[in-house]
């Protein structure tokens, strides 16, 4: 294990991540589409400016004078916010706020108010507390329903989940790269392909795969973290249910549970993109590698 290489592959994905939680994300497909996200502040559509979705996680989505968000415009924690002629192509979305229309705003689509008395949270709490207890209910959602099906793969499944938590703690470093070079294909496939006939069949059983893979990762993730517990144990679902439990108190940190979870998660997506869906035992992993390379020399994890 090359733990100079883990640690800068580390070190950038939290880069990444605090860049976007400072500075929030735009992205533009071509001229007419604008898609802005930010967290913890607010985002604002300016006067006559046309955007595609506006998204804030943590404050408000404002729509200036005559500015257009022409498909969603989604506030979580916050207000929507449309001053006079202002308009939302989609939907409008308010989660934990309100929708807020001055005279003349249109919304073409569905107003959705969730979770209006959330407010009351917010100002007992403040953002970070509400925030905080948001996060420990998902967990504990989370952890249930990755449980259950964890229980139910294990069954189906026990080889190939084995499989990917024995490449995750062989191959951590390859299964890293493979982790964070799927992800970054997924959101290139869809910056590049949406809008077309051909993205619109294959984006969504992209996403379904994606969302697949990520959800076996995290399964064997869990299975790995109980493994080094329990290192002895030749059934799996002791160290499993363990390994969840652990994970599932970690991501309870604040901040920096919710990293080292999306990291161990993205080694286990990644593992099981390298291990092909738990098909391929680790030790034979660079032998396919170096195969398809046209390479006999071996490498390390």
């Amino acid at each position: 294990m090359n733990w100079q290489k883990i640690r800068t592959l580390i070190l950038a994905f939290i880069a990444a991540f605090l860049l976007i939680l400072i500075t929030g994300i735009a992205v533009a497909q071509n001229e007419s589409e604008i898609q802005i996200f930010k967290m913890g502040t607010d985002v604002i559509v300016p006067a006559g400016q046309v955007m595609t979705d506006a998204v804030s996680f943590g404050g408000d989505v404002t729509i200036l004078d005559e500015g257009q968000v022409t498909q969603d415009a989604v506030a979580i924690g916050g207000d929507v916010i449309l001053q006079p002629n202002a308009r939302v192509g989609g939907d409008a979305v308010a989660i934990g706020g309100q929708i807020i229309k001055e005279p003349g705003a249109i919304v073409d689509g569905n107003e959705v108010v969730i979770f209006s008395d959330a407010q009351v949270f917010l100002d007992r709490f403040g953002l970070l507390g509400t925030l905080y207890l948001t996060n420990a209910l998902f967990s504990l959602v989370s952890l249930i329903a990755v449980l259950a099906l964890g229980v139910v793969l294990l069954m189906l499944l026990p080889g190939n989940i084995k499989r990917v938590a024995a490449t995750i703690d062989q191959k951590p470093l390859k299964s890293g790269m493979w982790g964070l070079g799927g992800v970054v294909a997924i959101t290139l496939f869809a910056a590049l392909f949406g809008g077309s006939i051909f993205g619109f069949l294959s984006i969504p059983i992209a996403n379904l795969a994606f969302v697949i893979a990520a959800l076996l990762g995290a399964i064997a993730t869990g299975l790995w973290v109980g493994h080094r517990i329990m290192p002895r144990r030749e059934t799996a679902f002791m160290p499993f249910l363990l390994g969840m439990l652990i994970l599932a108190i970690i991501s309870l940190v604040p901040i920096v549970g919710g990293l080292v979870i999306l990291m161990l998660v993205l080694f286990g997506f990644g593992a099981v993109l390298l291990s092909r869906v738990g098909t391929v035992q680790p030790e034979k992993i660079h032998q396919r590698l170096d195969r398809s390379t046209g390479s006999t020399q071996a490498t390390g994890g």
